[in-house]
C-alpha cells in the first residue's frame, strides 16, 4: 500500500470522526457544549482537508470556525458577515489553482448570505451550498465529506417539505442583549406585540424607546439562526413601586420615574414586562432557553454585586405563563384582558443562586 493511499484513508477516518461528532453535537441542548463539540468538528475537518491537500477547504473551515465562535459570543452579525466575505475573497485569490477550488468559496458565500436572511432563505441557500461542497469533496476524494454534505442537503429539503416551524433545534437559538434599539428593531417589536398581545396591550413605540433610554440594560433579543423572533423586556424599578405594583387592579403604562439603572451594591427589584416570541417558535426548546437565560441573569447580576430581591412577571398569554409556572413563580392575581401577575420572591431567587 503506497503512502498516498494511506494518507487518503487517514483523511477519510478524520472525516468519519467529524461526522460522528457533528451528529453527537445535535443531542446537546446546552449551547456552550454544542459550540465546543462543533469546534472539534471543524478541527477534524481542517486535518482531513490538510491531508488531502485541499487548501480552499482547509482555509474555509478555519474561517467557519472563527465565524461560529464570533456569532455566538458577539452581537455583530453584520460585521461578521462582511468580514467573512472579505476572507472568502482572499481565500479565492490564494487557493484557486483548479476550476473546482472555487466551489467551496461560492458555497460558503451562499450559505453565509442565507444565514443573514430569513429561515426559509437559509434552508434554500444551505441546499445550494452543500451541493457545491458535495461536488468539491468528490473531486478531491473526500468521500466522507461528500456524504456529510449530501446528508445536510436531504435534511434541509426535509425541513422545507415538512414545514420550518415543526423542525427546530435549541442550538440555533441565541438570546443576546440589545445594545441599540434602532427604528427597524423597534418597529419589529411593536408589530410582534400587536400580533400576539392585541392593540390594547401594545405599548406606543415612543414609550418603548423612552423606557429603553431610561435603562439600556433592559431588552434581550431572541434569535433563531440570525433572525429576530422575539424579545425579553425587563425593568429595574424602585422598591416602593415594586410593592405597589403587586396590588394594582388594572395594568397600565409604567411611569418612567419608577425606572432605575442597575448599580453595584444595591438591592434590585425587577418587573419582566414581556417575554414575546413569534407563535411558530412557542416551543418547549425556546421555553427552556428563556428559563436558562433568566437564571443566568440572576447569577450575573449577583456577581456584579447587583442583588435581585424580587421579580414580578407579567403574563398575557399561555407562553409567558408556562415560563413563570415552570420557574415556580407564585401567582399573585389575575387582571383584566387576560393579564396575570407572578412573583419570584427573595428565597426562591437565593435557590437559583445556589
Amino acid at each position: 500500500m503506497n503512502l498516498e493511499l494511506i494518507i487518503i484513508i487517514i483523511a477519510q477516518i478524520f472525516g468519519i470522526v467529524s461526522w460522528l461528532l457533528l451528529l453527537y453535537s445535535y443531542t446537546k441542548e446546552d449551547i456552550d457544549e454544542l459550540l465546543f463539540i462543533q469546534i472539534l468538528v471543524c478541527l477534524f475537518d481542517v486535518v482531513s482537508y490538510l491531508l488531502l491537500g485541499a487548501d480552499a477547504g482547509l482555509l474555509i473551515c478555519l474561517v467557519e470556525l472563527l465565524k461560529t465562535i464570533l456569532y455566538y459570543k458577539t452581537n455583530k452579525d453584520r460585521q461578521i458577515f462582511i468580514g467573512t466575505i472579505v476572507s472568502y475573497f482572499l481565500i479565492s485569490l490564494l487557493t484557486i489553482k483548479t476550476w473546482y477550488a472555487i466551489l467551496p468559496v461560492l458555497g460558503s458565500l451562499i450559505d453565509s448570505y442565507g444565514t443573514s436572511k430569513d429561515s426559509k432563505s437559509a434552508n434554500i441557500c444551505s441546499i445550494i451550498s452543500n451541493t457545491l461542497w458535495t461536488i468539491y469533496d468528490l473531486l478531491i476524494l473526500s468521500y466522507v465529506g461528500a456524504f456529510n454534505d449530501i446528508t445536510v442537503v436531504i435534511c434541509n429539503i426535509g425541513v422545507l417539505a415538512l414545514g420550518y416551524s415543526r423542525i427546530m433545534h435549541i442550538s440555533k437559538f441565541r438570546i443576546i442583549k440589545c445594545n441599540n434599539l434602532t427604528n427597524k428593531l423597534l418597529n419589529n417589536i411593536y408589530l410582534l406585540d400587536e400580533k400576539n398581545y392585541g392593540k390594547d396591550n401594545t405599548w406606543d413605540k415612543e414609550f418603548q424607546k423612552d423606557l429603553f433610554n431610561k435603562n439600556k440594560d433592559s431588552i434581550y433579543l431572541i434569535k433563531y439562526k440570525h433572525e429576530m423572533v422575539g424579545y425579553i423586556n425587563y425593568l429595574n424599578v424602585t422598591f416602593e413601586f415594586f410593592e405597589k405594583f403587586k396590588k394594582i387592579r388594572k395594568y397600565k403604562n409604567i411611569d418612567l420615574n419608577n425606572i432605575t439603572k442597575f448599580k453595584s451594591n444595591r438591592k434590585v427589584f425587577i418587573i419582566i414586562e414581556s417575554i414575546n416570541i413569534k407563535k411558530e417558535f412557542e416551543k418547549e426548546q425556546s421555553v427552556q432557553l428563556i428559563i436558562k437565560k433568566i437564571k443566568q441573569l440572576i447569577k450575573i447580576k449577583y456577581r456584579q454585586r447587583i442583588y435581585i430581591h424580587g421579580i414580578i412577571g407579567i403574563s398575557i398569554n399561555n407562553f409567558e405563563k408556562s415560563i413563570y409556572e415552570e420557574m415556580n413563580f407564585n401567582k399573585i392575581k389575575d387582571l383584566d384582558n387576560n393579564i396575570s401577575l407572578y412573583e419570584l420572591n427573595e428565597e426562591q431567587i437565593k435557590h437559583y443562586l445556589n
